[in-house]
């Protein structure tokens, strides 16, 4: 069976700790993050210097159901207090635990961004000196002061800025438009593995869960980075339009039915006539994520071999057909398969006789005897026979349907491979520089 593991949400951008601490050796060098620090408040001055910061997304008692990460960086300087100077030991800290903050932004250009920052200037960010010394002096919490001063105030607008995504030239099904929230997800064997998970909802209106840490890991050890499209998001926003414009109908003519545990399923809730042989009618159709990494449509159609006859013979036909997912050149297309379905013949109670008639009619007329035996022997041959029936112009519709996307971020973070567990996860490879 396909499994989601999004809890609700239509998108959900995972990363672990070793690529964000990555991104902010970057942004370190880049001085991003203050180096050096020389600042007076209420008469007390601190000269030092901040080395580069790691992330942990595990700070105490905040795994799973929050957005609380925290940051540590190598401290070093001189705090002057009264006149007096106290040097900060050598393998001294600091330490700031806060909230992960969203904002959505516009480059310089016009371009749509998301940015993620850890709010230090939030009355409830803890900032935490740590000295290399015992027992704690009298004027650590006076340091600590000063540098959260110096950062709340000066740094940034209060606000440490983490990374920045281009959003320009992404489809519009996979905009967040809703809420966006963070959680992230403990690897007790490998910190360094530690999750972040960005979830947003674009469809649903109704915020998931944001616990995982029940969850199987959201991404193996051997990648960094992943986007995942739900379930219902890739069956809604992806498959759905496309289906509806080939079929000439409107998104109404379908339900979806699922929840967060539960794969969804796209149903046909009524009967679509398309063109090709018999004057077939759709008459239902399901479409899920199987077990094979494939989106599957099952289908259920009518059609009529004599029109004129349509109440009284008509062939019940049933298949299904197949989306792949499929990644070349950073282009994701959802390519189709239809095999032909099969069908059997059924008639009206009574309308054996008249198309007996018509056989008869068709070959000649026979004596007596001959016209019971086929009047009695036709009919149940007819109603038994199987056969292929022949779906191209359904094949054709799907074959022609424009389910594909380009990655607007080929160059900063490219796809590495796709997978359809049951979500669609697009593993990424981001370039950090």
């Amino acid at each position: 069976m396909a499994t989601v593991t999004t809890e609700g949400w239509d998108l959900l951008a995972v990363a672990n700790q070793t690529l964000i601490n990555t991104g902010l050796s970057a942004a370190y060098k880049a001085n991003i993050f203050p180096h050096k620090v020389n600042y007076t408040a209420l008469g007390i001055t601190f000269v030092g210097t901040l080395g580069t910061p790691t992330a942990n997304l595990n700070p105490a008692n905040a795994s799973g159901t929050n957005s609380l990460a925290a940051i540590v960086a190598p401290l070093s300087g001189t705090l002057t207090y009264q006149g007096v100077n106290y040097d900060v030991p050598v393998g001294s800290t600091l330490g700031i635990t806060s909230n992960l903050k969203y904002d959505s932004i516009t480059l310089s250009g016009g371009a749509p961004a998301m940015q993620l920052n850890l709010d230090i200037a939030s009355s409830l960010a803890i900032y935490e000196v740590g000295l290399t010394i015992t027992p704690t002096p009298f004027w650590a919490p006076i340091l600590n002061g000063i540098i959260q001063g110096y950062l709340q105030t000066q740094y940034k607008g209060g606000s440490y800025y983490l990374g920045t995504v281009n959003m320009s030239g992404v489809p519009a099904s996979l905009l967040p438009t809703g809420s966006v929230f963070f959680a992230t997800q403990e690897n007790t064997q490998t910190p360094a593995d530690n999750l972040l998970a960005l979830v947003s909802n674009t469809s649903t209106g109704t915020p998931g869960i944001l616990d995982f840490t029940s969850n199987p890991g959201l991404i193996p050890s051997t990648e960094n980075a992943a986007l995942y499209i739900s379930n219902r998001c890739l069956l809604v926003n992806l498959v759905m339009p496309p289906l509806v414009k080939q079929l000439k109908t409107v998104s109404t003519s379908f339900n979806i039915s699922g929840n967060t545990t539960t794969p969804y399923t796209l149903a046909l809730n009524t009967k679509i006539g398309i063109s090709g042989e018999y004057d077939p009618k759709l008459t239902s159709m399901s479409v899920y994520v199987n077990n094979s990494q494939n989106i599957q449509g099952d289908y259920g159609a009518t059609g009529y071999p004599i029109s004129s006859f349509s109440s009284l013979m008509w062939v019940d036909l049933h298949g299904s057909f197949y989306l792949s997912p499929v990644l070349k050149s950073q282009v994701v297309s959802i390519s189709a398969r239809t095999p032909d379905g099969s069908g059997s013949i059924h008639l009206s109670t009574g309308g054996w006789l008249i198309v007996g008639a018509l056989v008869i009619a068709t070959f000649g007329t026979l004596g007596a005897a001959m016209g019971a035996v086929v009047a009695i022997v036709v009919p149940i041959i007819i109603t038994q026979l199987n056969f292929s029936v022949s779906m191209s112009d359904l094949a054709k519709s799907l074959e022609d349907a424009n389910l594909s996307f380009t990655w607007p971020a080929q160059k900063l973070c490219p796809i590495k491979s796709i997978a359809l567990p049951g979500d669609l996860v697009l593993y990424l490879d981001p370039q950090v520089s």
